[in-house]
């Protein structure tokens, strides 16, 4: 038996005196205690297992979440195919709708391009003697480009890096002569532009007319039709339909055909996706009787309504080819999705997206259509009041007296950018509407001018307080006969906001917020209805249904599997501070016993000592 040691407060006992292995006695003892400890560790490792089971559910949800976003945005389906009869004229299908069209490519894109109608000697060469050249666009507006010493190099520097764009280039024509070249950065008729300060040189020629393309449809003289595209691809000709094109040919045929496998294709993701979950519910709620254990989440209600969520969702959505099974499994039918995408894609597009109802009110002959849907924006039925009508912006100039024109200056602006148009003495007043027309739509401000008489009329293309501009007349501004406003009023009672023709319900209270409509009704339709115009009822389809449902269960802070996690954990947490209390009353209860052993050995020591002392006087006083 070892030799007992005490030191202080913590002393150790090996029972040398006793006979007593009193270290592993303090152990049983201690363990015995530490029972509730032990238990209190099973607990949270429990806790913790349905912690990572719901992490694990929640990743999960998010993917659902993306694949079904994604489908829900119907405009951007990929729902048929493009062919083209040219290898020189490339198709591509856009959406869902089908169309064919012929025509003869007349002409294709050119970038303006100037090229110096001299050369200098060497790139070091003075060309712009002003330190700055004025570059003036076709739409009239004109920039200032600082050059620096002037040089050919410097030119050509300045210029590339004005942003303004231009491409220059210092060409070499033949040893030790050299040309400068601009070119626009894009094509079209609207990229031709003019270089003034360039006086190193004997002028500037046009090495390129910047042009637009151009397809002629029909060979009927009385019936063909000319359209013309600022680049070489024509996107808006017929819907469903884009194509570009690269040479001048002839009967050129391109069509787009309905095609269901892109968009199948995504589905059959979503439904293996949802199915994937639905399996990840099961495991994690499973019940084996023969081995009496269960899943991380056995029991919880959180998953069993989650799960019945899900099947509902599939059950009422009627979605083509997607059903339910007996086992509580979803099924994507191909082959009917397909049909139903080809006897009417907008319907099968209804039932996997969002789409609205109006219900106009009495005397209402406006209409609206959704713009967008908010992830928790519950299904049903809202009124829509407007209280103010959307307005575009409208100028007037008068006193346009002419031809001739001499000294007539006339300039919209909008924003930073300002059109300029200077008319020539032998115009017409409709060759300055259709130089006007022109410059604005070559400068992208979306504005439509006309005349009556002497007046020259703008008009913003879109409502709206954002499409504001001026009209001017030699620097006078002209009359402006509506101010650009947007639409004002409320859906589900509540105050929306206008951005132009939309009312948006961004924030608020009830299942509305989150939608956006755009609202097209006129002043009469306000009048008569007193601002409430009907209401509209929003229904979502399987996708869009998808991803209410799993916003509703993972959105951070309240959402249902969020707030089963966190009390999963806060349990995960609470059970630990009960483990290291434990802990803590163990390691005292431990110290408290090694202190009473110890105590014990030390008088079983004594005790021993006093018996061999008393043996010894008895063993004297018998020899005596």
């Amino acid at each position: 038996m070892s030799v007992s040691s005490v030191s202080g407060a913590s002393a150790t006992v090996s029972g040398a005196i006793s006979g007593i292995d009193t270290a592993s006695l303090i152990d049983s003892l201690v363990s015995a205690s530490g029972a509730q400890q032990t238990m209190l560790k099973n607990r949270q490792s429990t806790a913790q297992k349905a912690v990572d089971a719901y992490a694990s559910i929640i990743t999960s949800m998010n993917t659902l979440a993306s694949q079904a976003k994604t489908l829900a945005k119907t405009s951007a389906w990929t729902g048929a195919t493009a062919t083209s009869s040219s290898t020189s004229v490339t198709a591509k299908a856009t959406g869902t709708d089908t169309a064919s069209l012929t025509f003869d490519v007349v002409s294709v894109a050119a970038a303006h391009s100037l090229i110096s109608a001299s050369s200098v000697g060497s790139t070091t060469d003075s060309v712009a003697s002003s330190g700055s050249v004025t570059l003036t666009k076709g739409d009239g507006t004109t920039t200032s480009i600082d050059v620096g010493n002037g040089s050919l190099t410097e030119v050509v520097r300045a210029i590339n890096s004005a942003g303004a764009g231009l491409k220059a280039a210092a060409v070499q024509t033949s040893a030790g002569q050299y040309r400068l070249q601009v070119t626009a950065s894009s094509t079209g008729s609207a990229s031709s532009f003019t270089l003034s300060g360039v006086d190193g040189f004997a002028g500037l020629n046009v090495l390129a007319q910047g042009a637009d393309a151009e397809i002629s449809v029909g060979s009927d003289p009385a019936t063909a039709y000319t359209v013309t595209s600022s680049s070489n691809t024509f996107g808006s000709v017929v819907a469903g339909l884009s194509f570009t094109v690269s040479k001048v040919e002839s009967g050129v045929t391109v069509s787009s055909e309905l095609d269901a496998s892109t968009v199948a294709g995504q589905v059959k993701t979503l439904v293996s996706t949802a199915n994937s979950v639905l399996s990840q519910l099961s495991s994690y709620t499973s019940w084996n009787a023969s081995t009496r254990t269960g899943g991380a989440l056995v029991g919880e209600s959180t998953i069993r309504a989650l799960r019945q969520s899900i099947l509902s969702t599939v059950g009422s959505a009627a979605a083509p080819g997607v059903e339910l099974t007996r086992d509580g499994t979803i099924t994507f039918d191909e082959a009917k999705f397909s049909q139903a995408f080809t006897a009417d894609p907008q319907k099968v597009a209804k039932a996997f997206g969002a789409s609205i109802s109006f219900t106009p009110a009495s005397g209402v002959s406006g209409s609206t259509s959704l713009v967008r849907v908010g992830d928790r924006t519950v299904p049903g039925t809202y009124d829509i009041t407007v209280t103010a009508n959307a307005q575009r912006e409208q100028w007037a100039l008068t006193d346009l007296n002419g031809p001739p024109w001499s000294g007539h200056r006339i300039s919209v602006t909008a924003g930073a950018t300002v059109v300029e148009y200077t008319p020539s003495d032998d115009d017409t007043l409709s060759d300055v509407v259709a130089q006007l027309n022109t410059r604005v739509r070559a400068a992208g401000l979306g504005i439509g001018v006309a005349s009556n008489g002497t007046t020259v009329v703008f008009t913003s293309d879109r409502a709206g307080s954002t499409h504001a501009f001026t009209a001017s007349l030699d620097g006078a501004e002209g009359s402006r006969l509506t101010a650009g406003a947007d639409i004002q009023g409320t859906i589900d009672e509540q105050a929306a906001t206008g951005i132009g023709n939309v009312l948006a319900l961004g924030s608020g209270t009830g299942g509305a917020v989150g939608l956006a409509i755009e609202v097209d009704v006129s002043d009469s339709d306000i009048q008569t209805s007193g601002g409430a115009i009907g209401s509209v009822t929003y229904s979502p389809g399987l996708a869009q249904a998808f991803v209410r449902l799993a916003t509703r269960a993972t959105a951070s802070g309240d959402g249902l599997l969020v707030s089963a996690q966190a009390s999963r954990q806060k349990a995960v947490e609470d059970i630990q501070d009960q483990i290291d209390a434990w802990t803590t009353r163990l390691d005292s209860y431990r110290h408290s016993l090694t202190l009473q052993f110890t105590a014990m050995e030390t008088a079983l020591a004594s005790l021993k000592s006093q018996t061999t002392a008393l043996a010894g006087l008895k063993t004297f006083s018998d020899d005596g």
